[in-house]
């Protein structure tokens, strides 16, 4: 017997838009749906995942990333737009070289592997902040040439990290740690704690080891509170976020889903476009019931292993 060798099926966009009109009766197996019903069914797509997605459904949305904090700075903007502060899920790491002056507009580092044209990058200076800009043409040699000229002297061996793009919103953060810059020691210190919790704190400006932070999604921007605000720099917040869901935006685009949801993405969306059709009512019992069956297996599936822990009850 022999097999494919191959485990990628997938389905894009259109196709499930196709085959959820076809579960309905809407089109036969022959017809393509004209411009009109692509769109609309396109749009109920979205908003169904977008649906899931406030569910909790996103497993494998679960990512890790890195914040750069700032001296005496206590509250970060977590988003890919312009402005937002430095987050990103992957970076480069490496020291200046070569003793750089206030007011220089190039530096030599010990590597320049992995920092490309364009790329954020911050150099720790010697008051101990982040100058951060970007990267202006591409690296020679060992010298990178900044967008923005350093704002203070900065000497050898001080760190200099480099990334290509910010995160998106956070739709949640579940967890940080501390890193420090100097060995990398991870430290589950951090405990993330609720906006109550925060607000209840006296002195929100208190300089010293960051051993909260309270994310408050907001519309468009997440913003995350450190506690206590960081000193001069000494590393970095690791965390564990879940990133949204992305969209369906093209003809052509595969879900952002694992294969084992194509299935329930058919029929569950057949179910919401349902209403606006004229579908008999044991067919759409029928469908609607295997969209049901089809999200509980994958709401059950979407689960980590995680232990499960037991103690005695030793009463009040």
């Amino acid at each position: 017997m022999a097999t494919s060798g191959s485990s990628d099926f997938s389905v894009t966009r259109d196709e499930i838009v196709k085959a959820a009109y076809r579960k309905l009766g809407v089109i036969r197996a022959t017809q393509t749906p004209n411009a009109q019903l692509i769109n609309d069914g396109a749009q109920a797509l979205n908003a169904m995942v977008k649906h899931w997605q406030g569910k909790g459904i996103h497993v494998w949305t679960t990512s890790e990333a890195t914040l750069f904090p700032q001296p005496g700075q206590v509250k970060y903007a977590l988003s890919n737009a312009s402005g937002s502060d430095h987050a990103t899920q992957s970076y480069v790491a490496t020291e200046i070289a070569t003793a750089a002056a206030d007011g220089a507009s190039s530096i030599v580092v010990d590597s320049i592997t992995g920092i490309s044209d364009g790329d954020y990058i911050g150099v720790v200076v010697d008051d101990g902040s982040v100058h951060w800009t970007t990267v202006n043409g591409a690296p020679a040699g060992s010298t990178i040439t900044l967008t923005d000229a350093l704002d203070d002297s900065a000497g050898i061996d001080n760190k200099v990290y480099a990334y290509t793009s910010k995160i998106v919103r956070p739709l949640r953060i579940v967890d940080a740690r501390w890193v420090d810059a100097l060995t990398g020691y991870e430290n589950p210190s951090i405990s993330m704690i609720a906006r109550l919790d925060y607000q209840r704190l006296p002195t929100k400006t208190q300089a010293g080891s960051v051993v909260s932070m309270f994310y408050d999604p907001q519309l468009t921007t997440g913003y995350a509170y450190l506690w206590h605000v960081p000193n001069p720099f000494e590393g970095f917040v690791n965390f564990t976020w879940h990133r949204p869901i992305e969209d369906f935006d093209a003809a052509g685009d595969n879900p952002d889903l694992p294969q084992e949801w194509i299935q329930t993405l058919i029929f569950n969306l057949a179910v919401v476009l349902a209403p606006e059709f004229d579908v008999p009512p044991q067919k759409l019992s029928t469908i609607a019931a295997l969209a049901a069956q089809y999200l509980d297996d994958m709401e059950g599936w979407d689960r980590e292993e995680e232990p499960v822990c037991f103690g005695p009850d030793l009463g009040p």
